[in-house]
Order: C-alpha cells, then sequence, then structure tokens
C-alpha cells in the first residue's frame, strides 16, 4: 500500500491543464452549462490534476500523484508510475459525489473517465494493478506497489464501480451495465476470501473475527462502502451476503472502552489489536453505510460506539495520526481527517442526531485552520488542499498539494457542505491546548543500576514511540519529571511489554551433526531430528481467509548445525511450484523466506533471505546485501503434494563465528500460500528482530540438552511511584501468548494533580533475578477532555468529554 508522507507533492494550475491536456470537447461543452460557483468546494485542482488520455483506443484518464510548491507542477512518482489506480478510483467517486450534490455535467464527464481507467486495470479475474508508467497506459506489473492483488488498490476500484453504477444506473444504464460487468468479476473475487466465515482467531487474549478479507478492517471497509453503494442501486442476494460477513466482522471487532486502551476503537487489523492509523480507516463510515443500507441496527451501534469515545476523544483532546500504542499527532493529513469527517457524516445521515453533524464540521475545521499548525490548509479560490502538517509551527507545513490531499479534502468538504449544522463550526480556533502528553520512559534519569536501551521502530504490531525503550532488571531506578497543565484528574498510562506467562511449550532447537547432512533434498539423514510445524490459522501473519487447511497449504522446518554451517530441511505441501524470477524478484511467485539473528537480543535482523529454485537454478538470496549468500548451498526436490528445500547456510552469514550448545539464536521461516498472505513459525512481522523464534543450538539427537524443560518465569511487575503516593505496581506477565506492547493504567482510579511538575520513579519490581521490565513510555492525560474555541462571531464553544463516565458536553456561550 502506497502511504504519502506530509512531506509527499502535490500539483497545481487549471491554464496548465486546459493548455496540456488534448481531447477536451466534452470538458469543453460541459463547462458552459456549469452551475453558479461554489463557494465551498471547488474542483478546480482535481481537474487540473486529472488529464485526458487515450489508452488501448479508449477514453481515459490519469490522475497526477504530486506536484510541488509554489508552482505546482505534475510531477510523478518515482520508480511507481505516472498515475494510480489508488488516486484514479477516489478521484471518480469525488466526481460523482459532486455531479450528484450539483448536477454538473462536466463532474459526470470527468467520472466516466476515471471508471474508464479503472476499467482498465482489472485483470480478467478481478485483481488490480495499482500504477501506469507512462501515458501509453504500461501497467507496472511487478512493482511492490502495483502487483496484482486485492489489497488497497483494488479495494478502491471496487468502490468507484459501486459509486459509477449507482449514479450512471440514472443517466446512462448501458454503461452502468459496463461497469456492473467489472463490479461483479470484484465481487466474485472477494467472495472466496470469506470462506472462514464466523472462525475466531485468538490473540493476547482478545476474540478477533479471522474472516475479513487480508486480515484488514481498514482496506475492507473500503470495499464495504463500494458493495453497499451497488446494492442500492441492484440490490441483489450475493452482494448482501458478502457485504453482511465483513461488516459483521469490523463490528465485531472493537475493543476498549473510554478510558481503557485501545479506547473503543475498531483496530485496523487483525494481528494488531492495539493499531490504529488515521489514513483510510473508514471502518465507522462503512458500518454506518452498511448499517443503514442493510438496516443493521447493530452496525450503526457499532460505529456509534467508536464515534462516541475514540473519536470524540480527538475532538475534545486532539487528533492524532496512529496510536498504536501511543497516541502520536505529528504527520497529519487530509487522508487521516476525512477519515474522521466521513465517520460523522455517515453516523448523521444513519441516526439523525444533530451531534454528529456537529462533531462532522468541527473535524473539517482542521481544514481551515484548527490544527496544530494553526495554518489554512485548504484553499477555495485554486481548490488546492496542503499535502499536511509535520509539527505544531507553520513551517512545518507541507505547503505541496498532491492527489491524495485534493481528493480526499474535496470528499470531506463535500460532506459537510450540504450539512447544515455541521457549517458553523467550520471556521473555529481553539483557545487552548488540553491535550494528552507524553513521556519517553528511556528519557528519565538514571538513579541507580544500569538499564539497558533498545532501539526499535516497530513491534510489527505496534510502534515503539521515538524508536527507543528501557528494560529495568533488578536494581535499576529511573525517575522523570511530567507536567500537569492544570489542577485536575489525571490517568496515568504506561506503554510498556505485556509478557508471556508461561514458558513455551515446544522450544526450538537445533541438533549437533558430527556428519553433515548431505545437501540434496532427501532427508533419510534428517530422521530423529525434530521438526517445528506450520499448520494453525494462528501462524499466520496476513491472509488465513484463503487457507485451504494444513493438508494443502503448510510446511516444517528442521534444524542442525556444526561448527560450519545451520542446516534446515523445509517439508512444504503446497497444490504448486511456479518460480518465474530469480535473485530479488522473487517474491513473486514462490519462495521460502528465512529470517535470522545472531542473538534473540539483537535489535536487527542478521540475515534476510530467500530460498529458491528458479530458472536459473536454486538461489539463496541475501535481501541485506542484496547478494547470493557466499558458501551457502540449496537443493529443491519436487515430492507428493508439495516439495522440499535443504540447505547449509555458513555460520559467517550471521556474523557468529563461533557457534557452541547452549547458543539461542533468533529464526523465523515462512511462505505465502498467494495473493497476500504469509504464514511463518511465530504468527509475527518477521521483519522485526525481537518477533523472531529463539532457536537453541542443542546437543547431539537424545543428550539431555535437546530435551531439557525450560524454567517457568517468575512473575515480572513495574513499581511506579508518583511523588510521594505509595508505590503502584503494575503487573507485566499478562500475556497468554507472547511478548506484545500495549498500553495499560498505572491506576484504576483517576489521580488528582496540582497544576505544575511531578515526579515519576519507575523500577523493576519482578521475583526473578534475570527478569526485566520493558517500557517505552508514559502517557499523562486529563480525566475529562474539554476543549474552547471561538466561534467566527466572538461566541464561545466548549466540547467535554469524561473519559471515566463516556459523557459528552456541547455548549455554545454567546
Amino acid at each position: 500500500m502506497r502511504h504519502r508522507s506530509v512531506f509527499l507533492i502535490g500539483i497545481g494550475l487549471l491554464t496548465m491543464f486546459i493548455a496540456a491536456s488534448a481531447g477536451l470537447t466534452v470538458h469543453s461543452q460541459a463547462l458552459q452549462t456549469v452551475p453558479d460557483a461554489d463557494p465551498l468546494v471547488n474542483f478546480d485542482h482535481l481537474r487540473f490534476l486529472t488529464e485526458p488520455v487515450t489508452i488501448a483506443g479508449r477514453q481515459m484518464a490519469i490522475v497526477h500523484i504530486y506536484s510541488e510548491y509554489p508552482a505546482y507542477r505534475w510531477v510523478d512518482a518515482a520508480g511507481e508510475g505516472i498515475s494510480a489506480l489508488d488516486d484514479v478510483a477516489r478521484a471518480a467517486v469525488a466526481y460523482l459525489r459532486e455531479y450528484q450534490r450539483r448536477g454538473d455535467p462536466a463532474m459526470l464527464d470527468e467520472a466516466r473517465r476515471c471508471l474508464e481507467f479503472v476499467r482498465y486495470m482489472q485483470a480478467p479475474d478481478g485483481q488490480f494493478y495499482n500504477f501506469v508508467t507512462d501515458r501509453a497506459g504500461l501497467i507496472n506489473s511487478s512493482g511492490s506497489t502495483s502487483y496484482k492483488s486485492l489489497t488497497w488498490w483494488a479495494m478502491r476500484g471496487l468502490w468507484a464501480l459501486g459509486e459509477g453504477v449507482r449514479v450512471f444506473d440514472h443517466v446512462d444504464p448501458a454503461y452502468a451495465d459496463q461497469l456492473a460487468a467489472a463490479y461483479h468479476l470484484t465481487e466474485n473475487a472477494i467472495a472466496p476470501l470469506l470462506s472462514n466465515y464466523q472462525q475466531i482467531n485468538m490473540l493476547h487474549g482478545f476474540t478477533i473475527p479471522a474472516w475479513l478479507p487480508n486480515g484488514a478492517a481498514d482496506s475492507s471497509s473500503i470495499g464495504l462502502l463500494g458493495m453497499a453503494a451497488f446494492y442500492q442501486a441492484r440490490p441483489n442476494a450475493q452482494t448482501a451476503t458478502i457485504m453482511s460477513r465483513i461488516a459483521e466482522a469490523v463490528a465485531a471487532y472493537r475493543l476498549g472502552d473510554d478510558n481503557t486502551y485501545p479506547f473503543g476503537m475498531h483496530p485496523v487489523a487483525d494481528r494488531a489489536p492495539g493499531s490504529w492509523h488515521a489514513w483510510g480507516s473508514h471502518m465507522v463510515e462503512a458500518l454506518a453505510v452498511a448499517g443503514q443500507t442493510l438496516q443493521r441496527a447493530d452496525w450503526i451501534a457499532s460505529a456509534a460506539a467508536d464515534a462516541d469515545s475514540f473519536g470524540l476523544r480527538q475532538l475534545a483532546f486532539e487528533p492524532f495520526s496512529t496510536m498504536g500504542v501511543v497516541p502520536d499527532r505529528l504527520g497529519q493529513i487530509a487522508y487521516g481527517t476525512d477519515m474522521l469527517v466521513q465517520g460523522f457524516a455517515a453516523l448523521y445521515r444513519a441516526t439523525g442526531q444533530e451531534k454528529y453533524a456537529r462533531y462532522a464540521g468541527l473535524a473539517a475545521s482542521w481544514y481551515f485552520g484548527n490544527n496544530m499548525a494553526g495554518v489554512t490548509m485548504y484553499d477555495p479560490g485554486s481548490g488546492r488542499i496542503f499535502d499536511g502538517i509535520q509539527g505544531p509551527v507553520s513551517w512545518q507545513v507541507n505547503k505541496n498539494s498532491g492527489a491524495e490531499s485534493t481528493i480526499e479534502g474535496l470528499l470531506s468538504l463535500m460532506a459537510v457542505a450540504d450539512l447544515p449544522a455541521a457549517l458553523p463550526y467550520l471556521n473555529v480556533r481553539p483557545t487552548d491546548d488540553p491535550r494528552w502528553h507524553v513521556y519517553e520512559a528511556e528519557a528519565g534519569q538514571v538513579i541507580s543500576g544500569q538499564p539497558t536501551y533498545y532501539h526499535v521502530l516497530t513491534t510489527g504490531e505496534a510502534n515503539v514511540s521515538s524508536g527507543r525503550y528501557i528494560g529495568l532488571s533488578r536494581g535499576d531506578l529511573l525517575t522523570l519529571t511530567v507536567d500537569a497543565p492544570r489542577t485536575d484528574d489525571y490517568w496515568l498510562y504506561v506503554a510498556h511489554v505485556r509478557q508471556v506467562q508461561q514458558a513455551p511449550s515446544n522450544a526450538a532447537h537445533a541438533v549437533q551433526v558430527t556428519t553433515p547432512p548431505v545437501i540434496d533434498a532427501d532427508l533419510n539423514d534428517w530422521q530423529g531430528i525434530p521438526a517445528i510445524a506450520v499448520n494453525s490459522r494462528e501462524q499466520f501473519l496476513r491472509g488465513a481467509a484463503q487457507w485451504q487447511g494444513p493438508a494443502v497449504d503448510s510446511h516444517s522446518t528442521q534444524f542442525s548445525w556444526d561448527a560450519q554451517n545451520l542446516y534446515m530441511a523445509v517439508s512444504v505441501r503446497a497444490p504448486q511450484y511456479i518460480q518465474r524470477f530469480t535473485t530479488s524478484e522473487v517474491w513473486h511467485d514462490d519462495a521460502l523466506w528465512v529470517y535470522l539473528t545472531s542473538s534473540t537480543k539483537a535489535d536487527r535482523l542478521s540475515l534476510k533471505m530467500t530460498l529458491a529454485q528458479t530458472p536459473k537454478g536454486p538461489q539463496v538470496w541475501d535481501w541485506g546485501a542484496s547478494r547470493f549468500v557466499p558458501g551457502a548451498q540449496l537443493v529443491w526436490r519436487k515430492t507428493d503434494g508439495g516439495y522440499i528445500f535443504e540447505a547449509a547456510i555458513p555460520w559467517a552469514a550471521i556474523s557468529l563465528p563461533q557457534p557452541k550448545i547452549g547458543t539461542v539464536i533468533g529464526v523465523e521461516v515462512g511462505r505465502s500460500i498467494g495473493g497476500n498472505s504469509f504464514m511463518d513459525l511465530t504468527g509475527r512481522d518477521p521483519d522485526i528482530a525481537q518477533n523472531l523464534l529463539p532457536l537453541t543450538l542443542s546437543g547431539p539427537a537424545g543428550a539431555d540438552s535437546a530435551t531439557t524443560a525450560q524454567a517457568v518465569p517468575q512473575p515480572v511487575f513495574l513499581q511506579v511511584q508518583i511523588d510521594d503516593q505509595p508505590p503502584l505496581l503494575v503487573p507485566e506477565s499478562t500475556s497468554p501468548d507472547y511478548d506484545f506492547l500495549w498500553l495499560d493504567s498505572v491506576t484504576i482510579r483517576p489521580i488528582p494533580l496540582s497544576a505544575g511538575p511531578h515526579t515519576i520513579r519507575y523500577r523493576y519490581a519482578g521475583a526473578a533475578e534475570d527478569g526485566q521490565s520493558k517500557v517505552d513510555a508514559f502517557l499523562l492525560q486529563a480525566v475529562t477532555g474539554q476543549r474552547t474555541y471561538r466561534l467566527p462571531g466572538g461566541a464561545l464553544l466548549t466540547v467535554g468529554y469524561d473519559t471515566a463516565t463516556g459523557q459528552a458536553t456541547w455548549s455554545e456561550t454567546f
């Protein structure tokens, strides 16, 4: 998926569009009948970005991706292409909605051209490519953001097709039929992803629906919007069934409450229950729209529960771009703001409750200066919307104006333009700053001991605040100074690692061999060496919905070693083996991915490699060094129902020159079962060194060292003391599966604090001598978020949200 940072590029001048474009007869005729100008919604910049082209004899349009301040010329995406389905599909939706609002035939013409591009990017099996590299329509079919798939860009393609059918059914039914045929191709391709309907996964003690397409609630919600639009035009049983199954999963996957993390939100991914990002997270909107379409009050209720807790939190405190596990307000973009606006507006339409219209207007005020930089992000005169805000000052505003920001901003503006209850709040200005505050644990002053400092950006399912956290062992004591902005009741949260409650039941071992195995893919010399199986739904990082079971798709790995090499024998069950590529391109087809670290305490991978039988023979490719692994050996052999890889990897490749009995390294072995799937030993992101499976180098088979049971870990606690109050204990040995980063409240009840500085002391408080408490950050937040805004006429608006009771207040003082 292509995520744009706030410093990516935009575009701009309508006159350049007129001069550079060809074949504009339809445009010119339509412009003669344009309704009176809309003072709020201006499509000039998007129309400049939209260039008519002829591809394969068909008239269509591309949307240029970036442009640069101050000239705002077209700029392509380096290495990706000139235009993307990601943008063109969203542009089609924007044009269609503007046509419905105002009846402007020019908008309908633009929408048709964009929809033709959407159809062009669709493969015969209903999946989509994303980028074209030139105006002739050469498709980038192998890029990491453009391969054929049913991921983000495909769901946007489906959304555009559904909206197209809904609108063109009334103005051009024959064209709507063509769009409907394309729509059904993709809907039919999505249906098999729901084959595990009503199955659940357990992760960290949470019950999570297993049938979310691609394991992603965010992109699935985009598809859900397209299905709802199509169903509104052409009701049918298949669409209703697929809609219902996806909406049921999204609605059920909501965690936490007003003061318990993750604060009532719908997480974005099934393998990351504490993770959320603003961009593209249209779960609230999709549930409200689908619930209204199919008359499912429970989906609407799930959307409202999120909006009334997680959404309201962003209005009463401050919007954030990500949470996982502490909030981050940097990197705010129109793409994220639109999510909030659309969710509130959809709930207003679904429930009729005026508060949601007001919330939508207040959320949309971000475009007009109600943001951390205090900068107006939208110019109604040109239609440009700046690309984002990286910090709380004007010079950290990215004044480029690219396709994504322009389209998402226009969608927001259209959503509120026709809501009278929203309009009074577009130009509010905050008079205070009652936001939450994050304090980095690793920034604390060391009073005693020698804590360990870890450097890592993400765990694969959560972000590490500032890319660092601290490990506290016995004797380590640190202090932090935090500031309470006013005398009030506060919550103090700690972002820390919840650790596994008990020792793993099946420790992994590599058995020492005196005679190395012959690397020939004949596993007779591997008898008696234990295998680690990958044969369960819990071992999927993503794509479990496509799985047909272990008899069809699974693998097991055996490890052995000597002074020269680590040996691997991987037995795979799979319907077929296809590999048309070599070296770094083997990821397109079947390959084994192997990840290694020389120590379980490593903060980065020692080796990431692929094992593949290619058209040029067996290849072991080092992805870090972009070369073949020196000295590695690999043999592949087809078997009945699968295949075998046998390999020898020199220890020098992972910088471990002298392996010995008892050494513990990190390992992961994974593979795709098709599409955007991946299953591995742990079910965790293998690009994160800390997620790898500990693999102990044991003695020869049958030796005690290979079978010695691990001791049961002793409970780990974090002790936190605020000023001179009694110390508090935060239990950390609370994970039922494996270690993961989470946000927990230090106390059960709010803490009264006077305005000014306060001291936090924190230390490891476990029973085990070798235990360690791993702490990322502290979050200090007032129990009641209360933000005051000044309205254009001078009146004051106060929005309140009590996180202890869930009660919201809205008052205007004239």
